[in-house]
């Protein structure tokens, strides 16, 4: 069985071909990522994409590199993988380094991608995955509408044909861009995410409103601290309620089905891997509820690694793999979306040259 040899990072910059905006004031203006590298004693390589958020981890790429350095990889030299529980097994002993969510993230999909490398067996079926269609969705930044309907514009002659818009500055207006994308895309369709920014006494309000103009569902209405007044909006209002920032990793997530807040589970592999993912996936299917994958605004490296993870038969919604259409990168490697999806078998092959290419 193969040995943890190496475990090394570099920074990865991205340009963006536009500023991200959401919520009450957060911008992206470019992806300052770290590109995590393990190498096993047989050779096989695992490659994955930290993408630290300090506005919502409190992770910078500094950080993310020193703690994969100084902290993580001097704890699993030497360490032996066998299974998909065995590298399970390390990442639960890596959540003994508190927070650092997008560096544990990256290391566990890494090893989880070398392991398979290293048993010759794609990834896709190391993973469980057997849909072979990966339904898309896009992510549309606040602005002014011809802003936005630039935005929704370009990304739907790229093939996309589920869309989040990001809503919470101003929710007449929002309503009425929304309205407008709605008429001018008549076969896209449209969820939302409030970032946590509206108010409990008239989210429901809002919400009924907006899933009355056609809204599919809403992510994180209210601050993520209310969590009775999110368990008691579920009750009533009939938008589907998506759960994301308040179910960052399975702990959380246990309280948010114990308080029954939400519909729809955002999985986001970079922040809690493929192993807290798949726990946290199993644990939403069991109480019934329904999942997407998102990609945290991940260059191609990891919207492709979290679109095979929504090859899983327990993921039902479109899932926001698709950022990597926001970059100045080169795309070349990117598979072609038809008809809103992604060909999970694409995904695979263009995974494995994106990952030669980087390690070569």
């Amino acid at each position: 069985m193969p040995v943890i040899e190496r475990i090394s990072c570099q920074p990865l910059h991205v340009p963006l071909k536009g500023t991200l905006t959401w919520g009450q004031g957060h911008e992206l203006p470019a992806l300052q990522h770290v590109l995590v590298r393990v190498d096993l004693s047989d050779g096989a390589v695992g490659i994955a994409e930290a993408t630290p958020r300090p506005s919502i981890y409190g992770e910078t790429s500094a950080s993310v590199q020193h703690i994969l350095v100084e902290e993580l990889a001097p704890r699993l030299r030497g360490r032996v993988l066998s299974d998909f529980e065995s590298v399970a097994r390390l990442s639960a002993e890596m959540a003994h380094i508190k927070a650092n969510n997008t560096a544990r993230g990256a290391l566990d999909i890494a090893l989880h991608q070398a392991l398979a490398q290293s048993r010759d067996q794609p990834l896709r079926d190391y993973l469980g995955c057997r849909r072979e269609s990966i339904p898309q969705s896009g992510i549309v930044s606040t602005g002014d509408s011809d802003m936005v309907r630039s935005d929704v514009a370009g990304a739907y002659q790229q093939g996309l044909r589920v869309f989040k818009v990001k809503i919470g500055r101003n929710i007449p207006a929002e309503s009425d861009n929304l309205r407008g994308m709605m008429a001018a895309f008549p076969a896209a369709r449209f969820y939302v995410d409030a970032n946590e920014t509206l108010a409990p006494e008239t989210a429901a309000q809002t919400l009924d409103a907006l899933h009355e103009l056609g809204a599919l569902y809403c992510e994180e209405p209210l601050p993520v601290h209310l969590l009775r007044a999110r368990s008691l909006l579920r009750r009533q209002t009939a938008m589907p309620l998506i759960a994301d920032d308040s179910a960052f990793t399975p702990r959380e997530l246990d309280r948010e089905l114990d308080f029954d807040t939400f519909d729809i589970l955002n999985i986001k592999t970079a922040r809690t891997g493929y192993s807290q993912s798949q726990s946290m996936l199993l644990r939403a299917a069991a109480q019934g509820k329904g999942a997407m994958v998102g990609s945290q605004a991940s260059s191609l490296l990891g919207c492709l690694q979290a679109a095979l993870f929504a090859g899983r038969a327990e993921v039902d919604c479109p899932s926001e793999c698709s950022f990597y259409l926001k970059t100045e990168a080169d795309l070349e490697l990117a598979p072609e979306i038809v008809n809103g999806c992604w060909s999970l078998a694409a995904v695979e092959t263009a995974l494995h040259a994106l990952c030669e290419a980087l390690t070569a």
